[in-house]
Formats: structure tokens, C-alpha cells, sequence
């Protein structure tokens, strides 16, 4: 297994470690972003914009934020010529083969169906779940609790919140960014926000 440096030195940064660690590389730093509030414990991460690693250093990304991540691995990633690694933790079940491309962190207890594929780049957190003959594909990021029909169909840089759900057949577009909670019918297109026409609110019993 891997020694793996980590992009990224936030929040997210740490549970996207313990994945790594689950899945049996080891984590050798964590690479902090400009502007991004650092919380790995000091002596454990170093400035990207100082240290620069070697050609074919292994890595992962830990940002959530699909414009973030896509100038990651623009920038560093394919600018550096390093090795991202596809990271899937233990307790998923995921098809040899299924992830086609790289980059990809699959977290726990997630289920992958039969001949569902995934493009590179994408996060699909936890407790989730992909339809059968589904296709994923690039630089997409998936909170948890995100459940699709079989067949569904998903572009690349998209952000889904958390509980969201696609019904089976469904295309998602690219530059999608759908709120927490949803579920969707139709098909979404390119670059839309997708969110609840009203809010739970509360009132007074008596």
C-alpha cells in the first residue's frame, strides 16, 4: 500500500485520512490550501505553496468544493504529474472495474451496484448507495445519504447535499449543485441549482 500525502489540511481533510488509513495506505503529510482554516494537528502538514512533492507522489484530495478540486487538479495534480489514487474504504462494496478512472474516494458502508461506473475525481462520502447500471462521471462530490435508482446517468462537477435521491433513469447534468434532501424525477440540466420550493418551518402548538 501507499504512503499518501493528503490535499488539503481542513476538516474534511481529516475524515478523508481515516478512510485512507482504513483502507491501508499510510498517511505520510498533509498539504494545507491558501485561505483554507487548518485543523490537522501541527507537525502533521506543511504549506502546498512551500512543498511541492516529487513527480509521482501518491495523493488524494480532501477539498469539498467542486471548483476547488478541479483547480486542485489542474493546477497540482496533472501540472505536477502525480499519482491519485483511487481510495475505497473496507466496508463498501464496490465492482472490480468500476472505478475507470482515478482519484476516486469511496467512504464507508456505501454500495455500488452491478456494472455502475465511475469517471475520476469523485467523493461519494457514506452510507450511500448507486443504482445498477448506473454511470458517474467526473469530479463529482456526494454527501451522505445519497441513493439512486438503477441507470441513472451523471455528468461531472457536481454537488449533491446531503439525503439527496435520483429516481431510476434520471440524467444529471454537469455544474449541478442540489440541496440537501432532495429528490429528483426529471432530469437536470447543465450549470442549475436545484433546490426545495418551500422549507419546513415552525410553529407553536398552542
Amino acid at each position: 500500500m501507499a504512503d499518501v500525502v493528503i490535499l488539503g489540511a481542513a476538516k474534511f481533510a481529516l475524515e478523508v485520512a481515516r478512510y485512507v488509513r482504513d483502507a491501508g495506505h499510510t498517511v505520510d503529510r498533509f498539504l494545507a490550501l491558501e485561505g483554507e482554516e487548518v485543523v490537522v494537528p501541527d507537525g502533521q502538514w506543511s504549506r502546498i505553496s512551500r512543498d511541492h512533492p516529487a513527480e509521482g507522489t501518491a495523493v488524494v484530495l480532501a477539498v469539498s468544493a467542486p471548483e476547488r478540486r478541479a483547480e486542485l487538479v489542474r493546477d497540482v495534480v496533472e501540472a505536477r504529474n502525480l499519482d491519485a489514487i483511487n481510495v475505497v474504504h473496507p466496508s463498501s462494496t464496490v465492482e472490480d472495474g468500476a472505478l475507470r478512472g482515478v482519484g476516486n474516494v469511496i467512504g464507508p458502508d456505501n454500495y455500488v451496484g452491478v456494472n455502475a461506473t465511475f469517471g475520476s475525481f469523485n467523493v461519494l462520502n457514506y452510507r450511500s448507495s448507486i443504482g445498477h447500471h448506473s454511470r458517474i462521471g467526473s469530479s463529482n462530490f456526494i454527501s451522505p445519504n445519497f441513493h439512486t435508482g438503477n441507470s441513472v446517468t451523471i455528468g461531472s462537477g457536481n454537488f449533491f447535499g446531503i439525503g439527496c435521491q435520483l429516481a431510476p433513469g434520471v440524467t444529471v447534468g454537469d455544474d449541478c449543485r442540489v440541496q440537501a434532501g432532495l429528490t429528483l424525477f426529471e432530469d437536470a440540466v447543465d450549470g442549475r441549482s436545484y433546490l426545495a420550493p418551500s422549507r419546513i418551518k415552525s410553529l407553536p402548538t398552542h
